[in-house]
């Protein structure tokens, strides 16, 4: 065992798509005995922020890395969402147009190990050395990977972790278990999209993969290791479900906008849009991100040709109260994010701005707004935060009981990402479009992505080995999980780590 390690094995289970709520109240209701007795004797928390925005990309790459998204030139991960136009400081001069990353497309899903760049080091690369296993976890640099043979059994994945404890021999040469295993649950998300978070195909699901973790716990005892195990369990974001669904299509075809073609660089924008809009548009090029004056008179090639004030029209999109955009004068160490917020009776635009300085953990924030609280957030606290340089660990102790949690840190690192989009737009969830890279994608009303509670608040739970600390926590991030394993392990994180271990 590592000089002061409490533990020598960690396995971390990352389900996809269930909020920090309906876990525990599945547990208080005794339906749950598994992950009941890890928070037992261990570490849990019902109030964990996950990254925003609430996507499965960056939230389960963020947990995996403990880190964010930044600029990646320098630092950060280089993956700022689950859709991203591949853009670049300095802009690209090759005569390639940007192509689109979409990880809901398998033939770029795999793609995410690459992606996230050298900046950032998953679990496994900052566990030093031994064997790592990643089961169905599909950023699974420096580790084992292994497939079930149905993408969506959900059973094979916790046991093929039990098998490696089994058999190791199978799987490593060396013959010895795994010292990191990481288990992906992605079919929850699946069926919440398609059934909703309170069916109870998806209840039942969730109900199974707790008799499945008994198993693997199980098969940890009667081979020995129980006792020197950390076991894991978090969740990437939780959901919510719109008031409306509605099809985008007719509204940029009245607006004259055609969609991106990365093939031959034609079209004005390209967009991923559930109840929060990712806009892109072209600068002086494809490679270029505009400026405000080009957003404000920007040439469409459909109906009509003519000019558009970008920000004007995204405004008509039905529902949208909330954007964003970055200010032209931003460095990667220090800027200014726009935020405004429109008030959904009289149809008044409200101001406000974020300023940023620094990198990583040293970043701050500063938010301020003119006339009214784009967030809302001084209708929840009693401290005045307008003008006041915080760090994220300041933000998640401010706000980490009402909407918004830590976005005001949040919102900078996506925009400082080269390949974040230009303009921000959410109907905070009264609306959903399902539309993506030109085309409706479904019609389901039940998503994740927007700042509320509902879709930010997940679990996070380590029990299993004696030596594991009790403890319940009044908040944490997500970001925290990979650091606190690792301090389990006796081992200090990479220096590109945000979160921190929640035992000290």
């Amino acid at each position: 065992m590592v000089k002061n390690a409490r533990v020598n094995y960690v396995i971390l289970i990352v389900f996809d798509d269930i909020r920090a709520s309906h876990m525990f109240k599945l547990i208080e209701e005794g339906k749950l005995p598994n992950l009941a007795e890890l928070t037992k004797e261990g570490i849990f928390c019902k109030n964990c922020i996950t990254s925003y925005p609430s996507i499965t990309f960056p939230c389960y790459g963020n947990i995996l890395t403990g880190s964010y998204s930044g600029y990646f030139p320098k630092e950060g991960n280089a993956v700022p969402q689950y859709h991203w136009l591949n853009r670049t400081d300095p802009p690209s001069v090759g005569k390639k147009f940007p192509f689109y990353r979409n990880y809901s497309d398998r033939k770029d899903l795999l793609k995410i190990n690459k992606d996230i760049g050298k900046n950032v080091q998953t679990i496994f690369e900052q566990a030093g050395e031994g064997n790592f296993l990643s089961s169905l976890n599909f950023l699974f640099r420096g580790s084992y990977f292994i497939v079930p043979n149905n993408y969506f059994e959900v059973e094979p994945i916790f046991r093929n972790i039990a098998n490696a404890f089994r058999k190791p021999g199978e799987l490593f040469s060396n013959k010895e278990v795994p010292k990191v295993s990481i288990g992906y649950i992605p079919y929850t998300d699946d069926l919440m999209h398609k059934k909703g978070f309170d069916h109870p195909d998806y209840i039942n699901l969730i109900i199974k993969c707790d008799q499945y973790l008994g198993s693997l716990i199980q098969t940890l005892k009667e081979t020995g290791y129980y006792d020197n195990t950390a076991i894991g369990v978090i969740t990437d974001h939780g959901n919510f479900k719109a008031e409306k669904v509605l099809n985008l299509e007719s509204f940029f075809d009245r607006e004259g906008l055609i969609a991106y073609n990365p093939q031959d660089g034609s079209g004005d924008f390209d967009v991923n849009f559930g109840s929060m809009g990712f806009f892109n548009f072209h600068g002086d090029t494809w490679h270029h991100h505009p400026t405000q004056y080009q957003l404000e008179n920007y040439q469409v090639s459909g109906k009509g040709k003519i000019k558009l004030n970008l920000f004007q029209t995204l405004w008509k999109i039905p529902g949208v109260k909330l954007m964003y955009y970055r200010d032209d004068d931003n460095k990667p160490n220090k800027g200014i994010i726009h935020v405004h917020r429109k008030d959904a009776i009289s149809g008044k635009i409200y101001n406000g701005k974020i300023e940023y300085e620094g990198f990583g953990k040293d970043q701050t924030t500063k938010y301020s707004y003119n006339e009214k609280d784009i967030f809302g957030y001084d209708q929840n606290l009693e401290e005045d935060i307008q003008n006041k340089p915080y760090l994220i660990e300041d933000w998640l102790k401010l706000t980490n009981q009402i909407d918004f949690p830590m976005v005001i840190d949040q919102i900078p690192r996506y925009f400082k990402n080269p390949r974040s989009c230009d303009i921000v737009v959410s109907t905070l969830g009264t609306h959903g479009f399902n539309y993506e890279h030109g085309k409706t994608s479904g019609i389901s009303p039940f998503s994740h992505d927007i700042g509320i509670r509902k879709s930010m608040v997940v679990p996070f739970i380590i029990g299993g080995a004696p030596e594991i600390p009790a403890l319940e926590l009044e908040f944490c991030k997500a970001t925290d999980m990979v650091p606190t394993l690792l301090d389990l392990l006796g081992i200090k994180p990479h220096k590109s780590v945000i979160g921190k271990s929640v035992i000290n």
